[in-house]
């Protein structure tokens, strides 16, 4: 007897749990913004993590005031600067979700990120979307990525094409490379989305602007070119990467 083919409905799956690691430096001015613009976020983190970094300013005392007024923000406030691989370290260690999202203190997420990086989470270790530039008291700009979305090593070869601000990473990646190397001053993302690739982490990119790459006044590594460029070289010497220039 024929019967006919069952109809099937496609059932959503809910959207896996995060926490966010914002570390911060001196950022007293823009942490807050940071943090609201995550919990504001329509799929909220199970938690967000505030770490001081040995800040000069009172850095401290806002992120502690921060974290009373919210059960699911916790405050880490570490003695000395360390800089920031060491404080992402400090707060993955302090994560407890499937996946974990690294916010820079002065940067800031837009509605409906979270949802759009955890959609394809499912079948990746690595999401991606796009960012906008926001410096001070100038127009955003055009979404962009340093990644087309194709070859990963291809693109990790040409630079730090990967922001944490505009991603999310399962946390089982993160804690099995070690997570962010602490002896790198500059080019530690670089070096981590490197080492991620090289442990076979599955990487994919969305087409969805999530996070305002903000410009605002206080301390900077990005000017620090000497040292840059000695970091940018070690991250090139890495296996993974070293292999694919030399077949070229």
């Amino acid at each position: 007897m024929y019967l006919p083919p069952l109809a099937v409905t496609r059932i959503d799956l809910p959207l896996p749990a995060y926490d966010v690691v914002i570390p911060c430096y001196n950022r007293a001015h823009v942490v807050a913004d940071a943090l609201h613009s995550v919990l504001a976020q329509d799929h909220a983190p199970t938690r967000v993590v505030l770490v001081d970094d040995g800040s000069r300013d009172n850095s401290a005392a806002v992120i502690r005031r921060l974290a009373d007024a919210d059960v699911r923000v916790e405050a880490a406030v570490l003695p000395r600067n360390g800089g920031a691989s060491n404080a992402r370290n400090v707060g993955m260690s302090l994560c407890r979700s499937p996946w974990i999202a690294f916010l820079d203190s002065d940067d800031v997420w837009l509605a409906g990120a979270a949802a759009a990086l955890l959609e394809p989470a499912e079948a990746l270790d690595v999401v991606v979307g796009f960012f906008a530039r926001a410096a001070d008291g100038a127009a955003i700009g055009s979404a962009e990525c340093g990644w087309n979305g194709g070859d990963i090593r291809e693109a990790l070869s040409t630079g730090g094409v990967i922001g944490p601000s505009w991603s999310i990473v399962r946390r089982a990646t993160v804690t099995g490379v070690a997570g962010f190397d602490p002896s790198f001053h500059n080019c530690n993302d670089w070096d981590f989305y490197t080492r991620a690739a090289a442990a076979g982490a599955r990487f994919g990119r969305i087409g969805r602007c999530v996070a305002l790459y903000r410009t605002v006044a206080g301390d900077r590594l990005v000017d620090d070119v000497a040292v840059n460029a000695i970091n940018a070289k070690r991250v090139l010497a890495h296996p993974y990467l070293a292999a694919l220039r030399t077949a070229a």
